[in-house]
């Protein structure tokens, strides 16, 4: 049984890109654990899986989201660390090391990342935001980014955790995780670690740009806001979401 996995959803190759899937395998040569690739691209499918760095994956024939993708590379795990990496990461094996450590350190911690926010929920809105370098000790936080996050396996299943599909492909997993680990009594923690490197993409953008989705597509601007409003529907829409 693997120590740690790494889950990465990959759903373009990125030549063009600095960091692409191939560059974090290359990275990931170098440091142990089992590597799962979740293929939402029958193009990159094609082309990467018999990688040798590679050693499980499962194949979507059309992108099914990032919750989906999540879920299922921590079905496909049986570590007791899960590493959750976006294919346009650049890590080391410092930050990993770094990572572990802080989560089976840090006071109820399930997920640890180095970057992540503390969040107005009542009014949907971020207060903070904690980028790398601008920090220099553990903040608990009311979410982590999701391009690189750590998590403690055991608090996650005992919980009865997990990614909420309902906001495929993209857009609003993360604060949500956030509210089910505070609910569960268990804390999300942004941390001090700057071993990486990570470009923002449709996250961080503006331009309404169309997602391919299963047999759809869909719209940026219009998705978030979809979005937005499920997660207030499901955590503000009785009086249990309401003591948040």
């Amino acid at each position: 049984m693997a120590e740690r996995s790494f889950v990465i959803p990959i759903l373009k190759m990125g030549e063009s890109d600095r960091y692409n899937i191939e560059t974090l395998l290359e990275d990931l040569s170098s440091i142990p654990g089992e590597v799962i690739c979740i293929f939402n691209s029958e193009t990159v499918f094609k082309r990467m899986r018999h990688h040798p760095r590679i050693d499980k994956y499962a194949y979507n024939k059309t992108n099914a989201g990032v919750s989906r993708s999540w879920n299922m590379g921590l079905n496909l795990s049986e570590a007791k660390t899960v590493f959750v990496l976006n294919s346009d990461l650049h890590i080391e094996q410092t930050a990993v090391m770094q990572l572990e450590h802080y989560l089976y350190h840090l006071p109820k911690a399930v997920l640890v990342a180095p970057q992540g926010a503390y969040v107005d929920f009542t009014h949907m809105r971020v207060i903070q935001y904690f980028q790398k370098g601008t920090f220099d000790a553990p903040l608990r936080t009311h979410d982590v980014s999701g391009f690189l996050f750590a998590i403690h396996m055991q608090r996650f299943a005992e919980h009865k955790l997990s990614f909420d599909v309902r906001y495929s492909p993209c857009f609003m997993e993360e604060w949500d995780m956030g509210v089910q680990v505070m609910k569960a009594g268990l804390a999300c923690y942004t941390v001090p670690v700057t071993a990486f490197e990570h470009e923002w993409g449709i996250s961080a953008g503006r331009e309404n740009v169309p997602i391919c989705y299963f047999d759809k597509t869909v719209y940026r601007n219009k998705l978030l806001q979809a979005n937005r409003i499920k997660f207030k529907q499901k955590w503000f829409g009785s009086e249990k979401g309401r003591a948040l």
